[in-house]
């Protein structure tokens, strides 16, 4: 099989700053079998050359300079060469509608990673319920997404499969005994007796960061070797002081060098930097579609604190792999649950455990075969002549 994938096209593919999309297609590619080719459209950049080859997959690159539609026109010239089998767009259903004109009968998938790219303000509910109507079927990474998209966009049940993400687990356990972990400590500001509670992602207020300081400067109260390190900038590569994170700043000024400020990691080192943490927290305010921070650090074997928002229930299990604390609650409930991890370490140890293993569920393998069953299913439909085609032949 021939498998387009076209990437929104504000970041490269594989992510040099970042990015969870960009991140998500290059992990889930590699595990595509090797009997199908891929192709990968992105945008250029000054990493990578214009265009390459690694196994079955060949990354084509354009520029985004002038923004999606001359980005979008010079990848269709190019699809009209490969005439593929299959086309993947991610995250950006509005590309359907200028894809279809050229391709109409290429089965046509979108792979919404959140619900942003499908609300009213990125397209119109009339050019939504077109691409509805124009594409094979969509995916979603957790099935409170898949359900968002059936009740929003009245997307039928059959048209939309939720497929989880996956996690590598290896780099996040060979990163444990990395020797660069203690320089990292030092540069912090870590002491060996510090217990560290740990944030990864962009300051954002949807991300909850301020619930998340609130919260931390009761258990500093209580716990005097509590330490929080926040990791993270204002977007994917950016420090930029805006004024949420002017106002992150203010929280934690009462609380001196309790609270360590982390700017923007790549993805590659962030293996290294969950190490530093005891527990990882996530604050989620808004409707999170999957939060693969959460996955990242359970396969760190980190026991994760975070809210049942979205889809987050379905990677993180309550008093399992970790807590599940409605954000309304972290500033009460927080201690209490800080208390216990430190004051029974074996609870604290057995969550680690559980959380590793809880990771190990979600493989990238797994998220490739879900795709690929999807695909083959609708490509085998296409191929398959209507009964009516059949009795037409028979009779002719």
């Amino acid at each position: 099989m021939k498998i387009a994938i076209i990437s929104p096209g504000p970041f490269s593919v594989p992510p040099v700053k970042g990015s969870s999309v960009e991140h998500d297609i290059d992990e889930v590619t590699k595990m595509i079998d090797p009997e199908h080719q891929v192709t990968i459209y992105t945008r250029t950049c000054d990493t990578y050359p214009r265009s390459a080859v690694e196994e079955n997959r060949e990354f084509i690159r354009f520029s985004y300079n002038q923004g999606p539609k001359l980005y979008l026109q010079r990848i269709i010239r190019h699809i009209r060469k490969r005439k593929p089998d299959v086309i993947m767009v991610e995250n950006r259903p509005i590309y359907v509608l200028a894809l279809k004109r050229h391709f109409p009968k290429i089965p046509m998938f979108v792979n919404m990673h959140s619900h942003v790219y499908a609300s009213k303000g990125m397209i119109s509910k009339e050019k939504m319920k077109k691409v509805v109507r124009l594409t094979a079927g969509f995916f979603t990474n957790s099935e409170y997404l898949r359900r968002h998209f059936m009740k929003a966009c009245r997307i039928p049940a059959h048209k939309i499969h939720a497929v989880h993400l996956g996690v590598d687990v290896s780099p996040y356990q060979v990163a444990k005994i990395h020797f660069s972990i203690r320089k990292i400590r030092k540069q912090i500001g870590l002491q060996p007796e510090d217990r560290v509670l740990f944030y990864a992602g962009r300051l954002m207020r949807a991300k909850g960061v301020h619930v998340l300081l609130k919260a931390f400067r009761e258990v500093s109260e209580q716990d005097p070797l509590a330490r929080l390190v926040i990791v993270g900038g204002t977007g994917y590569g950016s420090n930029r002081l805006n004024p949420y994170v002017r106002e992150l700043k203010k929280l934690a000024k009462p609380l001196g060098d309790k609270v360590k400020f982390v700017n923007f990691v790549p993805s590659a080192q962030m293996p290294l930097y969950y190490q530093l943490g005891d527990v990882v927290a996530t604050p989620s305010v808004w409707q999170e579609a999957f939060c693969r921070v959460n996955l990242e650090a359970m396969a760190s074997g980190k026991p994760v604190i975070t809210t049942p928002r979205g889809g987050i229930g379905e990677v993180v299990t309550h008093q399992g792999s970790g807590f599940l604390l409605p954000p309304e609650k972290w500033k009460k409930e927080l201690p209490a649950v800080w208390n216990l991890l430190w004051g029974v370490p074996a609870i604290r140890t057995e969550m680690g455990k559980n959380a590793l293993m809880r990771a190990k569920q979600f493989s990238w393998y797994a998220t490739a075969q879900g795709y690929l069953n999807v695909f083959e299913k609708v490509c085998k439909k296409q191929k398959t002549p209507s009964p009516s085609k059949q009795t037409l032949r028979k009779t002719g």
